[in-house]
């Protein structure tokens, strides 16, 4: 049986000839021959080879290194399986997304932890090749739209009065792969909420109180409803601002007096304190006026603002008439040509 190796296809020339080259060669009969007692010989270290195998700051160095590199495989592991498990969300299939089960949604808060925005992309990639919405909460399946052979883009139309100046419907050319990712543009502006409240950097990056204790993650109702002072989303808003205000005037009202006190007050101070009492909050009416859209106190009701035009000044300098040049008698040229007088 021949020694030689066989050639191999995939790799290059020199890495072959020296792996051929330094791989032992076998012996015939080896088996057959008869032990031989070999006597092995130590020879003393240098003192520099000794002390560089034997540092042990460059042992601890690579067992960091090691266990950074094995905590980085185990935390991707992790957001593997997290991803494989909210594919199965939500845990009803008649769930519905705008309100969900408090369960469903403190599975997908807690599963998101870890995530940054391209682990939520690949979250959504493998729902939709499951035939399910991108939406981790939708039980509904995606939109599908008939391809033809220049359909890669969509052309979308907004609600009525979301036209240029309130008039008419917006326009927009969307990528079909974007259509397809959600059943609705509801789920889609639901998935969007979730992606900018995740991490940019890996979670091997992040501070231990960022992961344990960070910035809880909020569904689109959820914001909604703190941005509008409600507590679970339902009912009217509560007026939390006003109530503060009447406290105030309450107080003020205890400890007025038509007498007159040890300050020296006379029974017209009091009227005139009576005459500032108020329970309006400025700040908050101002507030809802530039929600709502209304005129604001220092504004102009169209959103204009004050500009004053005035003619730019040049002096008092008198107009000079202009002076004939040489060759301003016969016309000049035209486009370089002179013509004949």
């Amino acid at each position: 049986m021949s020694s030689h190796k066989p050639p191999v296809r995939n790799s290059l020339p020199a890495t072959h000839a020296a792996s051929t080259a330094s791989a032992p060669k076998p012996k015939p009969n080896a088996s057959r021959a008869p032990a031989k007692h070999t006597t092995t010989t130590t020879t003393s270290q240098g003192p520099n080879q000794h002390s560089s195998s034997s540092d042990p700051r460059h042992l601890a160095i690579a067992l960091h290194h090691a266990h950074r590199i094995q905590h980085q495989k185990d935390t991707e592991a992790l957001i593997l399986d997290r991803i494989l498990d909210l594919i199965t969300l939500p845990s009803s299939p008649t769930a519905d997304p705008a309100n969900p089960s408090a369960t469903d949604a403190h599975a997908l808060k807690s599963a998101l932890i870890p995530f940054q925005p391209s682990d939520y992309d690949n979250l959504i990639q493998e729902r939709n090749i499951e035939g399910h919405c991108g939406y981790p909460l939708c039980p509904r399946p995606h939109r599908s739209e008939n391809a033809g052979p220049n359909g890669s883009y969509r052309i979308t139309w907004g609600a009525k009065g979301s036209g240029p100046g309130g008039r008419g419907r917006s326009m927009n050319i969307v990528p079909r792969e974007s259509l397809e990712k959600w059943c609705s543009d509801e789920c889609a502006e639901r998935a969007l909420y979730i992606r900018v409240q995740l991490a940019a950097e890996p979670v091997w990056e992040r501070r231990a109180a960022d992961v344990a204790g960070g910035q809880e993650i909020l569904l689109l109702e959820e914001g909604r409803a703190a941005r509008e002072g409600r507590a679970d989303g339902k009912g009217k808003a509560r007026c939390t601002g006003e109530q503060p205000s009447v406290r105030n005037v309450t107080g003020q009202m205890e400890n007025l007096s038509m007498d007159v006190d040890s300050a020296g007050r006379e029974p017209g101070d009091v009227a005139g304190e009576m005459a500032r009492l108020s329970v309006r909050d400025g700040d908050r009416a101002r507030a809802l006026a530039m929600e709502r859209g209304d005129a604001v106190e220092g504004t102009w009701g169209d959103g204009r603002v004050g500009v004053r035009v005035r003619e730019n000044d040049l002096g008092a300098a008198a107009a000079v008439a202009p002076r004939m040049r040489p060759g301003d008698e016969r016309g000049g040229s035209i486009e370089g040509y002179v013509p004949a007088p």
